[in-house]
């Protein structure tokens, strides 16, 4: 009897262990990207808590949203009893990521470095990290096939330029080493602001012109938020001076896409663009 009993107790502490181990963690993510790889992993019910960037993706399911990915605040993530922050290194600032460690949330950062290999080793690294390695590998292997079937970039590329509009510095060009760059260069196309610096700038207008882009690329939100095209290049009378302006060959890129490195969705993109490109 003794035995039996002793039986039983084990096995009702082993299905209890096994309950433990099946919950799933609750996770706020940081960054649009990222909470796109989250969706593609089929992880997107574990998430409880995102950043404004990544509200579009999901907000057919209400939920809380965190603030942006720069600018999270501890009380406001905690408020949700997260096991796992997930983000990039975009997000901070860096005393809150600590009083979350501290609080005990698992804060997991990822490169934003805007390129295929990164997008790569985070969707290895989330799938990792959520035990869905096998799931992180098809994806990847899905994504490298769609990059591979790319129309091949036309020679010579023609010049484009990536410009952010909303900006409390005014439109900023990107240059060298920034994620316009490297859509610019993905896309088929050149970016003559490379060769003479890195980051983003305010040009004045003389150096805008000697770019003689003709194409101007920019975020869909952006050019929202100056009205449009018109409304672009009225604003900015050397921008619609150049043969893009002029031509009024303006191309809006999802913001979704582009924050915290690539999302997983990039592919789709890039083709318009390399057939923009072999357009010319």
């Amino acid at each position: 009897m003794k035995v039996w009993m002793q039986r039983c107790l084990w096995v009702l502490l082993l299905g209890s262990t096994w309950s433990m181990a099946a919950e799933p963690l609750r996770v706020v993510t940081a960054g649009a990207s990222v909470t796109a790889i989250v969706q593609e992993l089929g992880l997107g019910d574990q998430v409880v808590g995102i950043d404004s960037t990544s509200v579009p993706l999901l907000e057919e399911r209400g939920l809380p949203n965190v603030g942006y990915q720069r600018q999270l605040s501890a009380e406001g993530v905690l408020s949700l009893e997260p096991d796992v922050l997930l983000g990039t290194e975009e997000m901070g600032p860096p005393p809150v990521l600590a009083q979350l460690r501290e609080a005990g949330v698992d804060v997991v950062v990822l490169s934003a470095s805007p390129s295929l290999e990164t997008l790569y080793a985070n969707i290895a690294a989330v799938g990792e990290r959520f035990g869905q390695g096998a799931q992180a590998a098809d994806l990847t292997q899905r994504i490298q096939a769609d990059i591979a079937a790319l129309p091949a970039s036309p020679e010579p590329a023609p010049p484009a330029i990536f410009v952010l509009t909303h900006s409390a510095n005014g439109m900023l060009v990107a240059g060298e080493g920034t994620v316009g760059d490297s859509l610019i260069r993905l896309g088929g196309m050149s970016n003559p602001a490379a060769d003479s610096f890195a980051q983003y700038r305010v040009l004045s207008a003389e150096s805008l012109l000697s770019l003689a882009p003709q194409w101007i690329l920019t975020t869909t939100k952006g050019l929202e938020m100056v009205g449009g095209v018109d409304g672009l290049l009225s604003q900015q009378p050397a921008l619609a001076a150049t043969p893009a302006g002029l031509a009024q060959q303006v191309i809006d890129i999802d913001d979704s896409l582009l924050v915290g490195g690539f999302s997983p969705q990039i592919a789709p993109t890039l083709r318009e663009l390399r057939e923009t490109a072999a357009d010319q």
